[in-house]
């Protein structure tokens, strides 16, 4: 017992040479991430004349710094006593302490960031000193968000985003019960109705912008074969006359945001269709023949007995689809950059256009708009973490 004792107690010793290494190159990593590197140095590393140009090169220094100094303190920390004495409590926490390290530096703090700008004017830029050039000015934007019609026009359509992108769930429901059946062919459905999922949503906008061209896109050609013709001149030109105008769907501004909502819904019902999908898969068939033996059959089999086995594929549907529908952003982008006239702004987009679009350099304005928006997703999230804990201690 007493050789075991030793043994065991000379493997929770700290390693006094691996520690003083890694808090050595903890200490180079971090005095050269604080202190050393910055754009000017960069610049003069690299031989580079334009400061601006040096941007993205010290980015990725700073980036390899950030890992440096990750590695080196779990290095670090791995090799101390108090460590291997308490490996089992601490391992999950180390490997989780290098994405919440990320999470914190680029998602948190850029939220406070963003949040502290929306109390300013600035036009982004900085003085020669490195100094910002912003000027505190407390509630003013949130003052003239409230006295600005395109902000209301810009909230009414992220609305109108998140109450149609809902019927991805149903349509998606009924495209998984269609596919989710043994027949000939069936993966070639499936395959098909896969696709819109696996493309980017930048294609898919320039796909829906082609397709609804009134003069060569599929609208104008349908339109044509229902209220067109062709006629003939006296000198033998042909051309195209329409009882009725084909409509621009997205040159309207009543039309535009129904038409690009369309096209959302396109890939998002695919991703619903997935979900529920892997949801039958799960369903037992136990509970199915039970229900058989019932008499439930149809809709009541749907309704009682395979639609309460689906309610986690459900529950995550409406998050991802809600947050999908808040978050809308490259669709109006490709499609009409918030058009005809601001009235397919959503708040993402408006946030964007102030900021760096045409109302270049009103990042204050830019970041209060940014403030609101989080503020409507951070309700929704506090509501599903909420559920997601009640659901968890549920199942315990």
């Amino acid at each position: 017992m007493t050789i075991e004792n030793t043994m065991v107690s000379h493997r929770n010793e700290t390693q006094m040479g691996m520690v003083a290494f890694a808090g050595a190159a903890l200490a180079v990593c971090l005095i050269c991430l604080f202190y050393l590197v910055d754009i000017e140095s960069t610049a003069s590393i690299l031989g580079i004349e334009q400061l601006v140009d040096a941007r993205v090169p010290n980015f990725f220094i700073r980036l390899v710094l950030l890992i440096g100094a990750l590695v080196s303190a779990f290095i670090l920390i791995i090799n101390t006593a108090f460590y291997k004495r308490n490996r089992i409590v601490l391992a999950p926490w180390i490997f989780l302490s290098v994405g919440l390290t990320f999470f914190i530096v680029y998602v948190i703090i850029p939220i406070f960031t963003s949040i502290s700008y929306s109390f300013t004017r600035w036009n982004g830029l900085r003085r020669a000193d490195g100094s910002s050039t912003a000027e505190w000015i407390g509630l003013e934007n949130y003052r003239m968000l409230m006295e600005d019609p395109n902000f209301y026009t810009s909230l009414w359509n992220n609305l109108l985003w998140l109450v149609l992108f809902m019927l991805a769930i149903p349509i998606g429901l009924g495209i998984a019960l269609f596919l989710n059946q043994t027949v000939t062919g069936i993966r070639i459905y499936k395959s098909l109705f896969f696709f819109p999922f696996v493309i980017s949503q930048v294609v898919v906008g320039l796909i829906f912008g082609w397709f609804y061209e009134p003069t060569f896109g599929m609208v104008g050609e349908i339109w044509g074969f229902f209220f067109c013709t062709e006629e003939t001149n006296i000198v033998g030109n042909v051309r195209t006359v329409c009882s009725v105008d084909p409509p621009h769907i997205l040159g309207e501004a009543k039309y535009a945001t129904y038409g690009i909502i369309v096209a959302g819904l396109w890939p998002q019902i695919a991703y619903c269709m997935i979900l529920y999908l892997t949801g039958l898969n799960n369903v037992s068939p136990d509970q199915i023949e039970a229900g058989r033996l019932d008499g439930a059959k149809g809709w009541k089999m749907l309704r009682h007995v395979i639609l309460p086995q689906l309610w986690p594929a459900t529950f995550l549907a409406v998050v991802v689809t809600v947050i999908g529908a808040l978050r809308s952003f490259d669709m109006i982008a490709t499609m009409t950059s918030g058009g005809p006239f601001g009235s397919t702004n959503v708040l993402a987009y408006y946030m964007y256009d102030q900021a760096i679009g045409e109302g270049v350099g009103r990042y204050g304005y830019g970041s209060a708009i940014a403030t609101v928006l989080f503020a409507i997703m951070l309700v929704y999230i506090s509501y599903f973490l909420w559920q997601m804990y009640k659901d968890e201690r549920e199942g315990r």
